[in-house]
């Protein structure tokens, strides 16, 4: 059976049998946001929705989009009652934000690095986004090299998983690669082979990378 290594920020609850590699680091930022200002709140990750909980305004009162699931079930977490969830995908909020009528300004709490263009479609589409940068990526340095079977299942969750793993190791024709949606998908390098999981979440891409190990 192929090892199978997550390349993520962080691990997670179902990933037994699963070799976490702890690719990246995450920097919160906490610039002034005057959250009275805005009708809603858009993030796009967990780490968005973490980032918010570095805040003492109450911003939960306001109307929050969510662009997947697991992003949705953070911000619950965090005690937010009025949520709209998008596809898993930057272009599917803009969707759900169409269908906002009764909101009209919007808070983008993003990181320093995004590789949707969906806010700029939302502007041309007539919709208020603001942008405020509330935590960065960057390849975790303190990170112990771990040895990379030659047979591994590799599961990338973003981007920024790519390019942290390109600096320190090589990808091989005989890995198995699984990405977790088609942004992550398109950031390999050209020539390299994926699967794409089902759903856009870390659960979807461990059944796949599972089912290509055996």
């Amino acid at each position: 059976m192929r090892p199978i290594y997550l390349v993520s920020k962080t691990s997670h609850h179902e990933t037994e049998g699963v070799i976490h590699i702890p690719i990246l680091s995450i920097h919160f930022l906490t610039p002034s946001i005057y959250f009275s200002q805005y009708d809603g709140i858009v993030v796009t990750s967990k780490q968005g929705a973490l980032a918010l909980s570095h805040y003492s305004l109450d911003w939960e009162r306001l109307h929050v989009v969510c662009v997947g699931e697991s992003t949705a079930q953070t911000m619950r977490e965090l005690g937010v009652k009025h949520i709209e969830t998008a596809n898993g995908y930057g272009e599917g909020l803009l969707d759900v934000l169409a269908l906002q009528k009764d909101h009209q300004k919007w808070l983008y709490c993003r990181p320093k690095m995004i590789a949707s263009s969906w806010p700029s479609r939302a502007r041309e589409r007539g919709m208020v986004i603001d942008e405020v940068i509330v935590y960065e990526t960057q390849c975790n340095q303190e990170m112990k090299l771990v040895e990379i079977a030659s047979d591994a299942v590799l599961i990338f969750t973003s981007p920024s998983s790519i390019e942290c793993f390109q600096e320190r190791y090589t990808l091989l024709p005989t890995h198995r690669i699984v990405v977790i949606g088609k942004t992550t998908k398109n950031a390999l390098p050209s020539g390299i082979e994926s699967m794409q999981s089902e759903n856009t979440s870390v659960e979807s891409c461990v059944k796949m990378a599972k089912e290509l190990a055996v």
